[in-house]
């Protein structure tokens, strides 16, 4: 890996960390703002300069390290050379990546459709069961059987 790639990387991570940091930084403030504000304090106000000044402080040794070497790579010139490239995609392993989900959005839809049906079943075997149908089934099958032989 060459010193371009490693700086570059390097700056994504404190770029995304800060970024991170600062969200998270403003969620504590909020959530402690909050939970003074349901306390009773109406006039409580979550945000304000020096909450936010507390948390900045804390946090600048990082921005201004990630501002740093945005800046040294902007005037060094590094740069990711692959960035305004377009991405290059070979259509044929498109069209079977394509009909692959295709299938298994086919496949996942039949079991569904299939899994529905015998939960169904199941629930309607069991409400007959329960609502005295055996006792109907089993004698109209005794009575179609007797007249089936003769015997009735």
């Amino acid at each position: 890996m060459d010193r371009k790639k490693v700086f570059l990387i390097v700056q994504a991570i404190l770029c995304a960390l800060t970024a991170g940091l600062l969200a998270g930084a403003a969620l504590c403030i909020w959530f402690d703002g909050s939970a003074k504000k349901a306390a009773g304090d109406l006039f409580y106000n979550i945000y304000t300069r020096e909450k936010a000044g507390q948390v900045l402080l804390h946090l600048m040794p990082l921005m201004f390290s990630a501002l740093g070497l945005s800046i040294a790579g902007w005037i060094l010139g590094i740069r990711d050379e692959s960035a305004d490239k377009p991405a290059r995609i070979d259509v044929e392993e498109l069209a079977g990546v394509r009909e692959k989900a295709v299938r298994q959005q086919a496949d996942r839809k039949t079991l569904t459709v299939r899994t529905a049906v015998l939960v169904i079943a199941v629930v309607l075997i069991i409400l007959g069961i329960l609502n005295g149908g055996l006792e109907d089934v089993l004698a109209k099958g005794a009575a179609i059987c007797t007249e089936c032989v003769g015997l009735g």
